[in-house]
C-alpha cells in the first residue's frame, strides 16, 4: 500500500513537471513598447500607459493623472492656470497646449479637444473616440497609426486599442 502511493505521488509529480514543461515552452514572447501617433485629431483621447507621450493641441483640454509615489514628468506649455483635481491630477485647459509626459509607471492621460498632434511610446492601452458625425457634416476627425501601420480615420464610436508590440525576430 505505502509503495502505491509513492508511486501514485511520483507519477503525479512526474505529470506535473511535464505539463509545466510544455505550457513554458509555448509562452508567447514577451510584449514591446508600441507606439500610437494621432494627426489632427477632433476627438477625446484616453491612454493609460507606461512610456511618455509628446505632442500638442489647438484648442482643449489636457488632463494628466500622475502614478502613486509620483516620478512622473509632466511639462506643459500655454493654455491657462492649471486646476489641481487632488495630489495627482491636474487639468491644463485653453488654446495652444504643448505638453510631454513621460513615467516608467502607470499614467493616465485624457486628451479633449481639436487639432491634436501626438504620439506615445510605451505599453498599455488608449481608447479613440474621433467626433466624426456625417448626419452633422464632420467627415474628418483626425487620423491615428498604430505600431507604424498606415494611418486611418480615429474611429467614431469609443474604440479601445492595445499600446503594445509583439516584438520581431532577430
Amino acid at each position: 500500500m505505502h509503495s502505491a502511493r509513492v508511486a501514485l505521488l511520483t507519477g503525479a509529480a512526474l505529470l506535473a513537471l511535464a505539463v509545466t514543461a510544455v505550457a513554458s515552452g509555448m509562452r508567447p514572447p514577451p510584449l514591446e513598447d508600441g507606439t500610437l501617433s494621432v494627426r489632427d485629431g477632433r476627438a477625446t483621447i484616453l491612454l493609460r500607459m507606461n512610456g511618455g507621450v509628446i505632442g500638442r493641441f489647438a484648442r482643449g483640454k489636457l488632463t494628466v493623472t500622475e502614478s502613486p509615489g509620483g516620478g512622473t514628468t509632466v511639462v506643459v506649455r500655454g493654455g491657462k492656470r492649471p486646476k489641481f483635481i487632488n495630489a495627482r491630477t491636474t487639468v491644463y485647459s485653453g488654446a495652444n497646449i504643448r505638453f510631454r509626459i513621460a513615467d516608467d509607471r502607470r499614467v493616465v492621460v485624457r486628451i479633449h479637444g481639436s487639432k491634436i498632434n501626438f504620439s506615445a511610446v510605451g505599453r498599455g492601452e488608449a481608447w479613440l473616440d474621433g467626433w466624426g458625425n456625417p448626419a452633422l457634416g464632420v467627415y474628418f476627425d483626425g487620423s491615428y497609426s498604430l505600431n507604424g501601420d498606415n494611418y486611418r480615420s480615429l474611429p467614431d464610436q469609443r474604440a479601445r486599442v492595445e499600446l503594445a508590440a509583439v516584438p520581431t525576430a532577430p
